[in-house]
């Protein structure tokens, strides 16, 4: 059968053996695509089932006219998400790791003990919307779109309050350890 016709008889009947048919066509091409993204076959092989998944949802309610092009971009769009969603968990960490040295959360003599005070004091100096989205964003691990949904704000106006925070906070720190 062609390719419209299996994608017409799983929209009539939501046969799964109509998509299974379809999608086995394009196996190896999507399976391709996503090594190129990722690079290892564990996380490609998931990703091939994650969006034979995604195709059960999104295929009767989606108009397409050339079955091959729009797998491919299904394909590609479900890779750089999960590729973005890893690069921002990493980032996030990253960052945290920058914010609060290790030893500062866990004190073992006066010294850190003082610096981690200071780094409390710096915090209550924010701006009160800068304050808010750096907690937020750190002590409650909540996500920019998280903040950005409680705090009425833009994604983009959180990254900036937590960017500029952050940037005070390092001043402040580096006006502290300079006296």
């Amino acid at each position: 059968m062609e390719d419209k016709d299996l994608i017409a008889k799983y929209r009539s009947t939501q046969d799964q053996k109509y998509l299974a048919e379809l999608f086995s066509k394009y196996m190896k091409q999507v399976y391709g695509s996503c090594m190129t993204y990722y690079k290892n076959t564990a996380d490609a092989e998931d990703a091939v089932m994650e969006i034979y998944e995604k195709l059960v949802k999104k295929l009767p309610g989606s108009d397409i006219k050339y079955f091959k092009s729009w797998l491919y971009t299904v394909t590609r769009n479900h890779c750089l998400e999960k590729l973005r969603k890893v690069s921002t968990h990493e980032s996030k960490k990253s960052t945290a790791e920058v914010m609060y040295y290790e030893d500062l959360m866990h004190p073992d003599n006066v010294e850190k003990e003082v610096e981690l005070s200071q780094l409390e004091k710096c915090v209550g100096q924010l701006e009160d919307q800068q304050k808010k989205c750096v907690k937020m964003f750190y002590y409650e691990k909540k996500s920019y779109a998280e903040i950005g949904q409680e705090l009425n704000l833009g994604v983009g106006q959180v990254r900036s309050r937590i960017q500029n925070g952050r940037r005070n906070l390092k001043n402040c720190m580096d006006q502290h350890i300079s006296k």
